[in-house]
Protein backbone atom coordinates (compact mmCIF):
# COMPACT_ATOMS: atom_id res chain seq x y z
CA UNK A 1 0.00 0.00 0.00
CA UNK A 2 2.95 2.60 0.50
CA UNK A 3 4.88 1.82 -2.61
CA UNK A 4 1.20 2.39 -4.45
CA UNK A 5 0.58 5.66 -2.62
CA UNK A 6 4.06 6.89 -3.43
CA UNK A 7 3.90 6.21 -6.82
CA UNK A 8 0.20 8.17 -6.83
CA UNK A 9 1.69 10.87 -5.48
CA UNK A 10 2.34 14.02 -8.00
CA UNK A 11 3.02 16.77 -5.94
CA UNK A 12 6.77 18.04 -4.79
CA UNK A 13 6.91 17.57 -0.82
CA UNK A 14 9.27 19.05 1.48
CA UNK A 15 11.98 16.83 1.04
CA UNK A 16 11.66 17.38 -2.53
CA UNK A 17 11.78 21.12 -2.51
CA UNK A 18 14.95 20.53 -0.20
CA UNK A 19 16.50 18.91 -3.07
CA UNK A 20 15.52 21.59 -5.39
CA UNK A 21 16.62 24.46 -3.53
CA UNK A 22 19.81 22.68 -3.17
CA UNK A 23 20.70 21.87 -6.87
CA UNK A 24 19.69 25.33 -7.76
CA UNK A 25 21.69 27.39 -5.18
CA UNK A 26 24.77 25.14 -6.19
CA UNK A 27 23.98 25.19 -10.09
CA UNK A 28 23.38 28.93 -10.18
CA UNK A 29 26.71 29.46 -7.99
CA UNK A 30 28.75 27.59 -10.24
CA UNK A 31 27.19 28.98 -13.38
CA UNK A 32 29.41 32.12 -13.56
CA UNK A 33 32.15 29.64 -12.61
CA UNK A 34 31.31 27.56 -15.90
CA UNK A 35 30.88 30.99 -17.76
CA UNK A 36 34.45 31.50 -17.01
CA UNK A 37 35.68 28.57 -17.58
CA UNK A 38 33.80 28.64 -21.33
CA UNK A 39 36.15 32.17 -21.87
CA UNK A 40 39.25 30.16 -21.15
CA UNK A 41 37.93 27.88 -23.52
CA UNK A 42 37.57 30.24 -25.91
CA UNK A 43 40.70 31.80 -25.35
CA UNK A 44 42.14 28.60 -25.81
CA UNK A 45 40.72 27.93 -29.06
CA UNK A 46 41.39 31.72 -30.52
CA UNK A 47 37.99 32.43 -30.93
CA UNK A 48 35.88 34.79 -29.01
CA UNK A 49 32.73 33.09 -28.66
CA UNK A 50 31.24 29.36 -29.34
CA UNK A 51 34.38 26.72 -28.22
CA UNK A 52 32.98 27.36 -24.59
CA UNK A 53 29.61 25.41 -25.64
CA UNK A 54 31.75 22.29 -24.66
CA UNK A 55 31.03 22.81 -21.36
CA UNK A 56 27.46 23.95 -21.68
CA UNK A 57 25.93 20.45 -20.29
CA UNK A 58 27.36 21.95 -17.15
CA UNK A 59 24.14 23.94 -16.75
CA UNK A 60 21.24 21.51 -17.30
CA UNK A 61 23.36 18.62 -14.90
CA UNK A 62 21.64 20.42 -12.31
CA UNK A 63 17.84 19.77 -13.78
CA UNK A 64 18.30 16.43 -14.40
CA UNK A 65 19.30 15.58 -10.94
CA UNK A 66 16.40 17.05 -9.47
CA UNK A 67 14.16 15.35 -12.19
CA UNK A 68 15.49 11.89 -11.22
CA UNK A 69 15.88 11.95 -7.60
CA UNK A 70 12.78 13.38 -7.00
CA UNK A 71 10.67 12.15 -9.82
CA UNK A 72 8.44 14.50 -10.30
CA UNK A 73 6.92 16.36 -13.36
CA UNK A 74 7.78 19.99 -13.02
CA UNK A 75 11.00 19.57 -10.19
CA UNK A 76 13.24 20.54 -13.16
CA UNK A 77 11.57 23.59 -14.10
CA UNK A 78 11.27 24.50 -10.91
CA UNK A 79 14.99 24.23 -10.22
CA UNK A 80 15.57 26.00 -13.55
CA UNK A 81 13.56 29.03 -12.23
CA UNK A 82 15.28 29.07 -9.12
CA UNK A 83 18.68 28.22 -10.59
CA UNK A 84 18.08 31.65 -13.17
CA UNK A 85 17.19 33.65 -9.77
CA UNK A 86 20.29 32.81 -8.34
CA UNK A 87 22.40 33.08 -10.95
CA UNK A 88 21.03 36.76 -11.56
CA UNK A 89 21.18 37.72 -7.96
CA UNK A 90 24.67 36.67 -7.99
CA UNK A 91 25.38 39.33 -10.82
CA UNK A 92 25.23 36.89 -13.53
CA UNK A 93 26.07 39.10 -16.93
CA UNK A 94 22.90 37.84 -18.72
CA UNK A 95 20.34 39.75 -16.80
CA UNK A 96 17.15 38.57 -16.39
CA UNK A 97 17.18 36.66 -19.39
CA UNK A 98 18.68 33.96 -17.57
CA UNK A 99 15.54 33.36 -15.67
CA UNK A 100 14.02 32.38 -18.73
CA UNK A 101 16.77 30.07 -20.28
CA UNK A 102 16.91 28.20 -17.44
CA UNK A 103 12.96 28.18 -17.05
CA UNK A 104 13.26 26.75 -20.93
CA UNK A 105 15.59 24.28 -20.23
CA UNK A 106 13.90 22.64 -17.33
CA UNK A 107 10.85 22.69 -18.44
CA UNK A 108 12.03 20.78 -21.72
CA UNK A 109 13.86 18.47 -19.21
CA UNK A 110 10.47 17.94 -17.37
CA UNK A 111 8.86 17.19 -21.06
CA UNK A 112 11.59 14.60 -22.37
CA UNK A 113 12.16 12.73 -19.48
CA UNK A 114 8.01 12.21 -18.84
CA UNK A 115 8.76 10.53 -22.39
CA UNK A 116 8.77 7.42 -20.66
CA UNK A 117 8.37 5.93 -16.74
CA UNK A 118 11.55 3.52 -17.24
CA UNK A 119 15.02 5.51 -17.00
CA UNK A 120 17.39 4.84 -19.30
CA UNK A 121 20.79 6.37 -20.32
CA UNK A 122 19.95 6.66 -23.92
CA UNK A 123 16.93 8.92 -23.17
CA UNK A 124 18.78 10.89 -20.10
CA UNK A 125 21.45 11.77 -22.93
CA UNK A 126 18.80 13.37 -25.39
CA UNK A 127 17.17 15.16 -23.13
CA UNK A 128 20.43 16.24 -21.71
CA UNK A 129 21.84 17.52 -25.30
CA UNK A 130 18.02 18.92 -26.63
CA UNK A 131 17.67 20.94 -23.05
CA UNK A 132 21.18 22.39 -23.20
CA UNK A 133 21.07 23.29 -27.00
CA UNK A 134 17.90 25.24 -26.49
CA UNK A 135 20.14 27.70 -25.13
CA UNK A 136 21.76 28.83 -28.30
CA UNK A 137 18.82 29.31 -29.86
CA UNK A 138 16.45 30.99 -27.27
CA UNK A 139 20.32 33.50 -26.89
CA UNK A 140 19.97 34.10 -30.75
CA UNK A 141 16.23 34.28 -30.10
CA UNK A 142 16.52 37.63 -28.19
CA UNK A 143 19.71 38.59 -29.49
CA UNK A 144 19.22 38.02 -32.83
CA UNK A 145 22.35 39.60 -34.88
CA UNK A 146 22.52 38.17 -38.01
CA UNK A 147 25.03 35.35 -37.47
CA UNK A 148 25.68 32.78 -39.96
CA UNK A 149 23.23 30.02 -39.97
CA UNK A 150 26.19 27.49 -39.96
CA UNK A 151 27.66 29.24 -37.11
CA UNK A 152 24.94 28.82 -35.16
CA UNK A 153 24.28 25.34 -36.57
CA UNK A 154 27.51 24.78 -35.33
CA UNK A 155 27.36 25.88 -31.80
CA UNK A 156 24.22 24.09 -31.14
CA UNK A 157 25.80 20.72 -32.10
CA UNK A 158 28.65 21.56 -29.42
CA UNK A 159 26.16 22.00 -27.02
CA UNK A 160 24.33 19.46 -27.94
CA UNK A 161 27.59 17.12 -27.41
CA UNK A 162 27.84 18.67 -24.44
CA UNK A 163 24.36 18.62 -22.74
CA UNK A 164 24.66 14.40 -23.50
CA UNK A 165 27.91 14.38 -21.87
CA UNK A 166 28.16 16.42 -18.98
CA UNK A 167 23.82 16.77 -18.34
CA UNK A 168 22.80 13.77 -19.83
CA UNK A 169 25.88 11.06 -19.05
CA UNK A 170 26.75 13.02 -15.65
CA UNK A 171 23.55 12.82 -14.17
CA UNK A 172 22.71 9.53 -14.73
CA UNK A 173 26.01 8.04 -13.39
CA UNK A 174 25.59 10.46 -10.48
CA UNK A 175 22.16 8.51 -9.98
CA UNK A 176 23.98 5.15 -10.46
CA UNK A 177 26.38 6.00 -7.29
CA UNK A 178 23.63 7.56 -4.80
CA UNK A 179 21.83 4.31 -5.41
CA UNK A 180 24.48 2.28 -4.54
CA UNK A 181 26.04 3.51 -1.96
CA UNK A 182 22.14 3.70 -0.83
CA UNK A 183 21.73 7.26 -0.50
CA UNK A 184 18.92 7.03 -2.85
CA UNK A 185 16.54 4.24 -4.24
CA UNK A 186 16.34 3.67 -7.56
CA UNK A 187 13.42 4.08 -9.32
CA UNK A 188 10.61 0.79 -9.09
CA UNK A 189 10.78 0.04 -13.08
CA UNK A 190 14.58 0.35 -13.33
CA UNK A 191 17.32 -1.69 -11.83
CA UNK A 192 20.79 -0.40 -11.92
CA UNK A 193 21.87 -3.74 -13.37
CA UNK A 194 23.58 -6.96 -12.51
CA UNK A 195 26.59 -5.64 -14.13
CA UNK A 196 28.69 -2.88 -12.34
CA UNK A 197 30.54 -0.58 -14.93
CA UNK A 198 33.81 -0.21 -15.23
CA UNK A 199 36.38 1.71 -12.14
CA UNK A 200 37.07 3.85 -15.39
CA UNK A 201 33.89 5.36 -15.51
CA UNK A 202 33.53 6.00 -11.87
CA UNK A 203 36.81 7.34 -11.88
CA UNK A 204 36.16 10.01 -14.65
CA UNK A 205 32.91 11.27 -13.23
CA UNK A 206 33.94 11.46 -9.45
CA UNK A 207 37.06 13.76 -11.07
CA UNK A 208 35.52 15.63 -12.96
CA UNK A 209 32.74 16.57 -9.80
CA UNK A 210 35.66 16.94 -8.10
CA UNK A 211 37.68 19.39 -10.44
CA UNK A 212 34.43 21.30 -10.91
CA UNK A 213 34.06 21.90 -7.03
CA UNK A 214 38.09 22.68 -7.12
CA UNK A 215 37.83 25.05 -9.86
CA UNK A 216 34.66 26.70 -8.37
CA UNK A 217 36.65 27.36 -4.89
CA UNK A 218 39.53 28.79 -7.01
CA UNK A 219 37.44 30.86 -9.05
CA UNK A 220 35.34 32.35 -6.66
CA UNK A 221 38.10 33.33 -3.76
CA UNK A 222 40.66 34.07 -6.18
CA UNK A 223 39.00 35.27 -10.06
CA UNK A 224 35.74 36.97 -9.15
CA UNK A 225 35.14 39.73 -7.54
CA UNK A 226 31.92 40.38 -6.51
CA UNK A 227 32.64 43.55 -3.99
CA UNK A 228 34.38 45.31 -6.40
CA UNK A 229 32.97 48.96 -6.41
CA UNK A 230 30.84 49.28 -9.60
CA UNK A 231 31.85 52.46 -10.92
CA UNK A 232 35.50 52.18 -10.11
CA UNK A 233 38.78 50.01 -11.70
CA UNK A 234 42.01 49.27 -10.84
CA UNK A 235 45.00 50.81 -12.87
CA UNK A 236 47.65 48.63 -12.59
CA UNK A 237 50.76 46.81 -13.96
CA UNK A 238 53.69 47.90 -15.93
CA UNK A 239 52.82 51.59 -14.71
CA UNK A 240 54.71 54.95 -12.58
CA UNK A 241 51.50 56.01 -11.35
CA UNK A 242 48.84 53.17 -10.67
CA UNK A 243 45.63 54.43 -9.14
CA UNK A 244 41.84 53.60 -8.90
CA UNK A 245 39.65 54.89 -11.35
CA UNK A 246 36.48 56.26 -9.96
CA UNK A 247 34.44 57.58 -12.84
CA UNK A 248 32.55 60.05 -10.73
CA UNK A 249 35.88 62.12 -10.47
CA UNK A 250 36.14 62.14 -14.38
CA UNK A 251 32.84 64.07 -15.53
CA UNK A 252 34.58 67.10 -16.43
CA UNK A 253 36.28 64.83 -19.12
CA UNK A 254 33.03 62.61 -20.54
CA UNK A 255 32.89 62.54 -24.49
CA UNK A 256 30.40 61.15 -26.50
CA UNK A 257 31.18 59.19 -29.54
CA UNK A 258 29.15 56.95 -32.07
CA UNK A 259 29.71 53.15 -32.05
CA UNK A 260 28.83 50.25 -33.50
CA UNK A 261 28.79 46.61 -31.86
CA UNK A 262 29.63 44.20 -34.34
CA UNK A 263 30.41 40.30 -32.25
CA UNK A 264 30.05 37.01 -33.09
CA UNK A 265 26.41 36.58 -31.31
CA UNK A 266 25.59 40.32 -30.56
CA UNK A 267 24.78 43.55 -32.90
CA UNK A 268 23.86 46.70 -31.95
CA UNK A 269 23.30 49.69 -34.72
CA UNK A 270 25.40 52.86 -34.57
CA UNK A 271 24.72 54.73 -31.19
CA UNK A 272 26.06 57.23 -29.12
CA UNK A 273 27.75 56.18 -26.26
CA UNK A 274 29.01 58.56 -23.30
CA UNK A 275 32.31 57.91 -20.77
CA UNK A 276 35.85 58.89 -20.22
CA UNK A 277 38.56 58.36 -23.38
CA UNK A 278 40.58 55.20 -22.12
CA UNK A 279 43.78 56.95 -23.56
CA UNK A 280 43.33 59.54 -20.78
CA UNK A 281 42.95 56.37 -18.00
CA UNK A 282 46.03 55.14 -19.72
CA UNK A 283 48.08 58.38 -19.84
CA UNK A 284 46.79 59.32 -16.35
CA UNK A 285 49.07 56.06 -14.80
CA UNK A 286 51.59 56.91 -16.88
CA UNK A 287 52.81 53.87 -18.27
CA UNK A 288 56.52 52.42 -17.90
CA UNK A 289 58.94 53.03 -21.04
CA UNK A 290 58.47 49.26 -22.96
CA UNK A 291 54.99 48.49 -22.04
CA UNK A 292 53.27 46.98 -24.97
CA UNK A 293 50.11 45.90 -24.22
CA UNK A 294 46.88 46.15 -22.02
CA UNK A 295 44.35 43.36 -20.18
CA UNK A 296 40.78 44.70 -19.41
CA UNK A 297 39.22 42.31 -16.77
CA UNK A 298 36.20 42.14 -15.88
CA UNK A 299 35.12 41.37 -12.32
CA UNK A 300 33.80 37.38 -13.33
CA UNK A 301 37.53 36.84 -15.13
CA UNK A 302 36.28 37.84 -18.34
CA UNK A 303 39.23 39.58 -20.49
CA UNK A 304 39.94 41.34 -23.27
CA UNK A 305 43.94 41.58 -24.49
CA UNK A 306 44.68 44.43 -26.55
CA UNK A 307 48.47 43.99 -28.18
CA UNK A 308 49.14 47.55 -28.80
CA UNK A 309 49.30 49.97 -26.03
CA UNK A 310 50.96 53.07 -28.42
CA UNK A 311 47.31 52.80 -30.47
CA UNK A 312 45.39 52.47 -27.46
CA UNK A 313 46.77 56.04 -26.22
CA UNK A 314 46.17 57.91 -29.07
CA UNK A 315 42.59 56.70 -29.95
CA UNK A 316 39.81 58.87 -28.70
CA UNK A 317 37.06 56.51 -29.62
CA UNK A 318 37.41 54.48 -26.87
CA UNK A 319 35.85 54.94 -23.48
CA UNK A 320 35.35 53.29 -20.25
CA UNK A 321 31.71 53.98 -19.91
CA UNK A 322 29.01 53.85 -17.05
CA UNK A 323 26.32 51.14 -18.32
CA UNK A 324 23.70 50.50 -15.78
CA UNK A 325 25.83 51.38 -12.36
CA UNK A 326 28.91 49.37 -13.94
CA UNK A 327 31.84 50.36 -15.94
CA UNK A 328 31.74 48.98 -19.82
CA UNK A 329 34.93 49.50 -22.08
CA UNK A 330 33.43 50.90 -25.32
CA UNK A 331 35.76 49.37 -28.16
CA UNK A 332 34.84 51.02 -30.92
CA UNK A 333 36.26 50.13 -33.77
CA UNK A 334 37.18 46.36 -32.22
CA UNK A 335 35.33 43.46 -32.43
CA UNK A 336 32.24 42.96 -29.72
CA UNK A 337 34.31 40.49 -27.73
CA UNK A 338 36.74 43.57 -26.73
CA UNK A 339 33.51 45.54 -25.52
CA UNK A 340 34.04 44.58 -22.05
CA UNK A 341 31.19 44.66 -19.54
CA UNK A 342 31.69 44.94 -15.73
CA UNK A 343 35.07 45.90 -15.88
CA UNK A 344 37.03 46.08 -12.55
CA UNK A 345 40.82 45.84 -13.87
CA UNK A 346 42.92 47.18 -16.48
CA UNK A 347 46.65 45.63 -16.45
CA UNK A 348 49.68 47.42 -18.50
CA UNK A 349 52.10 44.60 -19.68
Amino acid sequence: MRDKSNAKRSLLDLRDLVLVALLAAVGGVLSAYIGYLGNLINRLFGVPFGAGQLIAGLHVLWLLLARILTRRFGSATLTGITKGIVELLSGGTHGIVIVLISFVEGLLVDVGMGISKRLSLPLTMIVGAVATASNVLLFQAIYFSGVSMWFILFMVALSAISGAFFGGYMSWDIYRMLVRSRVVSSFRNHEIGRSSSSLKKRLLTLGVALALLVGGVYYYTVVYDPFAAPNKARIEGALLAPYTFDYTDWQDQIVTVTAELRGSSTYVPPREYEGVPFSIVLQQARPEQGAQSVRVIADDGYEASFDDLSSLLEDQKILLSLDRGRLRLIAAGYDGSYWVRRVTRVVVR
